[in-house]
């Protein structure tokens, strides 16, 4: 069966009526994922009928790339790749600015922190729906922090440990995205308010600092395969 082709409201009741929609499928998506995630409880969640979906976004899979790309918050601000001009700063400093920005929606609340949990649920869980334009921010984090280590460690192109070292990195801060609600259950202090998201990219940077150290203690000493 063909899809409904999705309908953009002029009328401002129906921007209203598309929009609650939006907002009423974010958290869902974003704590339960697409293929666990209903068209019934995102319509009854907006107070809209099953045929809302499909007038105003074709079916689920047109809602869903709706959420992706449509932000609903003015001050969306996403990690950004590290900056060349950085180079010369302490590895140190560059590794805290990096975490900070990272974890910076963290502090921002809903819908910004939906936003950012449903972009690594993607990631991790990959719904179908999407291409993979997704990934390409976080792909260009990988790649300047790759290229920022092979320079730190005096290589002249990023080996598979780099690369490993790189990936490990960014994975420090992964799971206070994709694994939210347990960390709310069992470490709730750990997101508690800004100054503990402060604190975390702190700690952050000295645990990813010490992987870099470890990274270069093991190349001197000549065990490298």
């Amino acid at each position: 069966m063909t899809a409904s082709p999705a309908h953009l409201p002029t009328r401002a009741d129906g921007i209203q009526a598309r929009r609650r929609l939006l907002e009423a499928a974010l958290p869902l998506f974003a704590a339960k994922g697409y293929q666990q995630t209903s068209t019934r409880e995102i319509a009854d969640a907006a107070g809209a009928n099953l045929a809302a979906i499909n007038y105003y976004f074709g079916d689920k899979a047109g809602l869903y790339r709706a959420v992706f790309s449509e932000s609903l918050c003015a001050d969306d601000k996403k990690a950004t790749p590290l900056p060349g001009e950085a180079a010369s700063l302490p590895l140190e400093a560059i590794l805290a600015g990096f975490f900070r920005d990272f974890l910076t929606p963290l502090k921002n609340g809903a819908p910004v922190d939906l936003m950012m949990r449903l972009h690594f649920r993607e990631l991790v869980d990959p719904s179908g729906v999407l291409g993979r334009e997704h990934d390409a921010e976080l792909a260009a984090l990988y790649t300047g922090l790759a290229s920022l280590l092979t320079q730190r460690l005096g290589l002249a192109t990023a080996d598979a440990d780099i690369q490993r070292l790189a990936h490990s990195i960014i994975g420090l801060a992964l799971p206070y995205y994709v694994a939210r609600d347990l960390l709310e259950r069992v470490s709730t202090e750990l997101l508690a308010d800004v100054a503990a998201v402060d604190t975390l990219a702190e700690r952050l940077a000295g645990y990813a600092l010490a992987m870099v150290d470890s990274e270069r203690q093991r190349r001197q000493a000549g065990n490298i395969e």
